[in-house]
């Protein structure tokens, strides 16, 4: 029986062969038939989707995040940060002078009094005085430690003190439970541990839990010379000292305590140093006084030798000579000759115990020169000899205190080695040039005038030498006193050369605290970590979520897109969203429609990759949209292995198609009417393992061609691309096929691959419906104005559904 002829309302066009390709046009694969790809930019829209997609993610690890940083902002301490200043005399010493008191010497250079106050005699007396070695657990438990000391081999470490309920004994235990020692309460506590401490019994008290933690004090003074910062600007006498901890009283007690003993140690160092040089000028004061005794006691001895000797004066003879010499004759030449030899002699002399002593510098003392008057009168040599007694004076003081390692010690060794090898040669050098020089022009005066004073007896001579000597020795041994009295001086008013001038003050709040730096830096350390997390995600997930991966990786233009339907609570669907999927359907069929000529019947096939993407369901009501405009429209149910649309339209399943195409039914048989006199049903029929080659036979194009004569508009419902051969099949039978992709649900990667295969197949890829979209986001252009639905007056009749009212069916 033939159906029923309604005229066509596709537009005239090309003529068309019975395939559905248009004359004059050669066949084209998908992908050059697709949508031509745009430019790709920056998809500000597709990030933002992502976004809102992930919010409670982005939330959960923001969440996360911030409460990482706060549990780690609980264990950063604040710091405070404290200062303090000290004033550094730099005054030259005032000896004998009347401008000021006798004061001694500064000890060491200004640019090292840094590191006098980061010494280990300064940190370990500030950590012993202020027990920085000993933590109690508890504030109330201090009392106990009073008196605690430690002692060589301390064991540092956590213990609990522990007395029993009667008070009568005591354990010693680690941190960790062991017991080190037990004993009885009042008697000394851990003395194998090192520790010199003997609580009372009526402090300890029964039943008592003590915490404590003992750290080796050397560690201590390392960790507070490391934490000690020291500040000496250059030509400044003013010493900044800056210290930072996690308790602000307790850090301005220690550099207080730092700085005080600082003072105090550098004014000790002083008065060990002034009394080290008192007692080197009380030793070289000693020696000069026995030096002048013998010289006193030779000049004697030669007056007594030569007292009954004749003289010139008592031969008779002209006051000239010796005895003109001797009782100081006013004659010139006698004068000068006897001037002059006694010059040259004693020069002589001098040169020969000078170059004995530069023969080997270990000689090189203050007393080796007592005996020399030219070495005494020698400005710069006397200097030189000054300067080597105060630096060993210093040296021998600064050992006491010191090792031979510290940086003092050396400097000062340095110092006195440096003047007895090379200044003090040098000097003693120049004296011997200075006097050989002498020595010639007194060797030339003395030969002009050898004639005329040549029977001069020597002992006139010798006792010149010898009354010279003891002047010589007389007046070095009143320097010596003059400066042993000024030393005793200094040393009884001895003040250091350093006074703290500024104490240092417990600050009110904390200079450095990190801890909402840490919750802004966690914060925004979350935030960054979640919006790449969200995008990550994003970019990584294989389901079709954005329009542009329809058009630019798969390569199809978009038909159209199917929004999702709100229900009510009573479960019917909202009118003006149904209305919406109306118009959606309306979108398809004109973009179909349009890719058809008039002359032919439009076939199409209609596929998704996977199950779920609501390809029947876009089958059926694009059927059902066709039926409306009036195009005789048949459905035919080709998912011979799940096909439903018969239970959608209430229609029996067998016979159907794979009935008819196995002989075991006539075409007539398998129409199914329904509720739209323009629309047919062709059902899946019984189901067969031979299903997919019924689909590929001969009775299949006979079926097509049926369908192609009876038909306007023909719609193939296929199992999905991934289910097996027959979607191939039946798309290549109409030569067209049309694509469901449902957002959130369809796989990209697969529905690509899939889509590869068409290529290589006559098929005309008609594009793509996106399916279950929401209108918002990348998608919010694709829905239709509210409030401009068609209506209908309530007294027409309505025989059929509309589309849109098959979506609940499936």
């Amino acid at each position: 029986m033939t159906a029923p002829h309604f005229p066509s309302n596709l537009p005239a066009d090309q003529q068309r062969d019975p395939s559905g390709v248009a004359y004059g046009q050669s066949y084209q694969p998908t992908w050059a038939q697709a949508a031509p790809m745009e430019e790709p930019g920056i998809s500000w829209g597709r990030y933002i989707a992502a976004l809102k997609r992930y919010k409670w993610l982005i939330l959960l690890v923001i969440l996360a995040g911030s409460g990482i940083g706060f549990g780690v902002t609980q264990f950063m301490t604040p710091a405070y940060q404290t200062t303090g200043t000290i004033w550094i005399s730099v005054d030259s010493p005032n000896r004998g002078t009347i401008t000021g008191p006798i004061t001694g010497d500064p000890i060491v250079t200004p640019g090292a009094w840094a590191d006098l106050i980061k010494s280990s005699s300064i940190m370990d007396n500030v950590v012993r005085k202020y027990s920085l070695y000993l933590w109690p657990e508890y504030a109330r438990d201090s009392s106990v430690f009073a008196g605690f000391q430690p002692r060589a081999g301390l064991r540092g470490g956590s213990y609990v003190l522990k007395t029993d309920a009667s008070n009568s004994k005591y354990t010693l235990s680690t941190k960790e439970g062991i017991v080190v020692e037990s004993g009885v309460s009042g008697d000394s506590v851990g003395r194998k541990q090192g520790f010199a401490w003997k609580p009372s019994a009526a402090v300890l008290g029964p039943s008592r839990v003590i915490p404590f933690t003992v750290v080796n004090p050397r560690a201590i003074s390392a960790g507070l010379m490391a934490r000690v910062d020291v500040t000496l600007p250059q030509n400044s006498q003013f010493l900044k000292l800056t210290l930072a901890g996690t308790d602000a009283q307790r850090t301005a007690m220690i550099l207080n305590g730092v700085m005080r003993e600082f003072v105090a140690t550098a004014g000790d160092l002083k008065r060990r140093n002034l009394a080290e040089e008192s007692r080197t000028l009380s030793d070289q004061l000693d020696t000069a006084s026995r030096a002048l005794h013998s010289a006193e006691t030779s000049l004697e001895g030669f007056r007594k030798n030569t007292i009954t000797l004749p003289s010139e004066a008592m031969m008779g003879a002209p006051a000239t000579g010796v005895a003109a010499a001797a009782n100081g004759s006013n004659d010139p030449m006698v004068g000068n000759y006897f001037g002059q030899k006694a010059q040259y002699e004693t020069v002589q002399h001098d040169i020969g115990m000078l170059q004995n002593i530069l023969r080997d510098p270990s000689n090189i003392t203050p007393d080796a020169f007592i005996g020399i008057p030219s070495a005494q009168s020698s400005l710069a040599l006397q200097a030189a000899l000054q300067d080597l007694s105060k630096r060993e004076a210093a040296l021998r003081a600064a050992r006491e205190s010191y090792t031979d390692e510290h940086r003092i010690v050396q400097d000062l060794r340095l110092s006195v080695q440096t003047l007895r090898t090379q200044t003090l040669p040098q000097v003693i050098q120049t004296l011997i040039t200075d006097l050989q020089g002498r020595s010639t022009d007194l060797n030339r005066q003395m030969a002009s005038a050898s004639t005329e004073l040549r029977n001069i007896p020597p002992r006139t001579i010798e006792l010149m030498r010898l009354q010279r000597d003891v002047m010589s020795r007389s007046s070095l041994y009143s320097m010596l006193q003059q400066r042993y009295a000024e030393t005793r001086l200094a040393e009884a008013g001895a003040v250091a050369d350093v006074s703290i001038l500024d104490t240092a003050v417990a600050p009110t709040a904390p200079t450095k605290n990190t801890a909402p730096t840490i919750l802004l830096l966690a914060l925004v350390v979350s935030f960054g970590a979640s919006v790449g997390l969200a995008l990550l995600l994003d970019h990584t997930d294989p389901r079709l979520r954005y329009p542009e991966q329809v058009t630019r990786e798969l390569g199809l233009s978009i038909l159209g897109a199917v929004p999702t339907i709100k229900r009510s609570r009573a479960g019917d669907p909202d009118p003006e969203e149904a209305a919406q999927v109306i118009e959606s359907f309306r979108t398809i069929r004109m973009a179909i429609t349009n890719q058809y000529d008039a002359s032919g019947t439009a076939m199409l096939t209609v596929s998704s990759p996977g199950a779920g993407d609501g390809k029947s369901l876009v089958c059926s009501n694009l059927a059902l949209s066709f039926a409306e405009a009036g195009y005789r429209t048949v459905l035919v149910d080709g998912d011979t292995r799940r096909g439903q649309l018969h239970a959608m339209f209430g229609a029996n399943r067998r016979p159907g198609l794979l009935d008819l195409l196995g002989g075991d039914a006539p075409f007539e048989a398998v129409l199914r009417p329904t509720t739209h006199e323009r629309l047919t049903l062709i059902p899946c029929g019984t189901r067969r393992h031979r299903g997919p080659e019924l689909l590929h036979s001969q009775a299949m194009s006979q079926f097509i061609a049926e369908l192609r004569r009876r038909y306007d508009v023909v719609v193939v419902d296929s199992p999905p691309l991934g289910a097996g051969v027959d979607p191939f099949v039946l798309a290549a039978a109409t030569q067209n096929m049309l694509i469901v992709l449902r957002t959130g649900a369809t796989d990209r990667k697969m529905a690509e691959s899939k889509l590869k295969l068409l290529d290589r197949l006559p098929v005309r890829m008609l594009g793509a419906v996106l399916n279950d979209i929401r209108a918002q986001g990348e998608y919010k252009y694709y829905s239709y104005l509210y409030g401009y639905t068609t209506s209908e007056d309530d007294d027409l009749p309505r025989s059929s559904p509309q589309v849109g009212e098959l979506t609940g069916r499936i």
